[in-house]
C-alpha cells in the first residue's frame, strides 16, 4: 500500500488543477504535481503551457514534474482521430484519451513516486455501491465532465480523488481570488480538442494532407436511390446532416450517411435526422446490468450539459449493446459516445456502431 498522504495531481496550469492543488494542500495530503506533455499543433504555446503549471506548482509549495508521453498520445490518440475523421466517423479523443493515455501514465508515475491517489480538476464525484466504484456527475451540473470518463477502469476510480466534485466553478473563481490567485482565476477556458490549439479540426487534417501524413481520397456523393449526383472532396469533411461543402446544384440535399467501403456519401432532401435505436460497440457496463435483459436508463449523446439527456432503455445481446430511445434523439453519428445515466450515477456508455 502507498502512502496514503501523498497524493499526485494532474496539472495543467489551469485553474482547475490549480486550484485542486490548493485544496487537497489544506486537507493536508502531499501533493506531486505531473503534466503530460502530449502531441500538439503548436509546440511554442504547449511549451508556454508547461511553464505556467511548473511556475504555479513552485508558487503553491509542491513539487512539479513533467512527463513526455507524445509518442504514446500520438498513436493512441491523434492518429485515431485522424482515422475516424477519414473513414467518416466522429470521433471523442478525450474518451479516447483519459483510459488510455492520461490516466494510466498517472497511475504508473503514482506508484513509482509512492503515492495511492491520483487527482485531477474535473468536475465529478464518485461512490461505491456493493463493490463497485461509479463516477457520479459533478454539483456544478454546467461544468459536469462525467460524459468524459464513462469508460474508467475500475482500479482508476477507486485511487482517484476529484477535489472539485462538490464545488461550483464560481465558487472555484471566488477561492483562487480569495487565495491572491486573481491571473489564474481570469484566465479564459481551453476548449476543444486539447492537441488542435483552438485549430478546426478540418483545417489540422488538410495541414496533414499537405504534409503527406494522411491521405483523404475524393469520392462519390448519390442520392437514395443511388444516382452520382456529385463528388465530394474527403469524407472527413462532412457530417451527418451537413449541407455546406456539398457544392450540388440543388442546394436542399444534406448528408443522410456516409460510407467508408465505398468512399460515397448518400444525401437526401427529406430522410429524417432522428433516430429511435442505436447499436453500441467497445461498451462498459457494471457487473449487475450484464445479466438483465433491459434496463431503463437517462442518455447522454453528447459531452456539454445544454443538450438534455433523454430516456431510454439498454438491451445487452452477445456481441453488442442495442439502445432505444423513449424519445427520439437527433444528428447521432458512428463514433460518437453514449453513457447511460442513474440520476447522477454513470453507468457505462458504449460507441455508436
Amino acid at each position: 500500500m502507498k502512502a496514503n498522504n501523498r497524493i499526485l495531481l494532474g496539472m495543467s496550469g489551469g485553474l482547475d488543477s490549480t486550484m485542486s492543488a490548493l485544496l487537497l494542500k489544506k486537507q493536508g495530503f502531499e501533493v506531486i504535481g505531473l503534466t503530460l506533455k502530449t502531441w500538439h499543433l503548436y509546440p511554442e504555446q504547449q511549451e508556454k503551457e508547461l511553464n505556467k503549471a511548473s511556475a504555479l506548482a513552485e508558487e503553491l509549495g509542491i513539487e512539479h514534474n513533467i512527463l513526455d508521453v507524445s509518442h504514446s498520445f500520438t498513436k493512441e490518440v491523434v492518429d485515431y482521430f485522424c482515422n475516424d475523421y477519414l473513414n467518416g466517423r466522429t470521433p471523442n479523443p478525450c474518451n479516447h484519451c483519459n483510459p488510455r493515455i492520461k490516466w494510466p501514465w498517472l497511475l504508473k508515475q503514482a506508484d513509482e513516486l509512492d503515492c495511492y491517489y491520483v487527482a485531477t480538476g474535473h468536475y465529478v464525484q464518485k461512490e461505491q455501491e456493493n463493490g463497485w466504484w461509479y463516477i457520479k456527475r459533478g454539483a456544478d451540473h454546467s461544468k459536469d465532465q462525467s460524459y468524459f470518463l464513462w469508460n474508467l477502469d475500475q482500479h482508476i476510480i477507486k485511487r482517484a480523488l476529484f477535489p472539485l466534485g462538490t464545488l461550483t466553478k464560481k465558487e472555484v473563481r471566488a477561492m483562487a481570488i480569495e487565495n491572491g490567485l486573481s491571473e489564474t482565476a481570469r484566465k479564459a477556458e481551453s476548449m476543444g480538442v486539447c492537441f488542435l490549439g483552438g485549430t478546426n479540426y478540418r483545417d489540422f487534417l488538410k495541414q496533414k494532407e499537405r504534409n503527406g501524413e494522411i491521405s483523404i481520397p475524393h469520392g462519390s456523393i448519390q442520392d437514395e436511390s443511388g444516382r452520382e449526383i456529385g463528388k465530394h472532396n474527403g469524407l472527413a469533411y462532412f457530417t451527418i446532416g451537413q449541407k455546406k461543402g456539398l457544392q450540388l446544384e440543388d442546394k436542399n440535399y444534406f448528408v443522410k450517411s456516409m460510407h467508408s467501403e465505398s468512399n460515397t456519401i448518400i444525401v437526401s432532401k427529406t430522410a429524417t435526422l432522428a433516430t429511435e435505436w442505436l447499436t453500441l460497440t467497445n461498451f462498459q457496463l457494471p457487473p449487475f446490468l450484464e445479466s438483465q435483459c433491459k434496463y431503463p436508463v437517462d442518455i447522454r449523446v453528447r459531452g456539454i450539459d445544454i443538450v438534455p439527456s433523454l430516456p431510454g432503455i439498454i438491451e445487452l445481446t452477445p456481441d453488442s449493446l442495442n439502445v432505444s430511445f423513449s424519445k427520439e434523439a437527433w444528428g447521432i453519428t458512428p463514433g460518437q459516445s453514449i453513457v447511460f445515466y442513474d440520476e447522477d450515477r454513470v453507468l457505462g456508455g458504449g460507441i455508436v456502431k
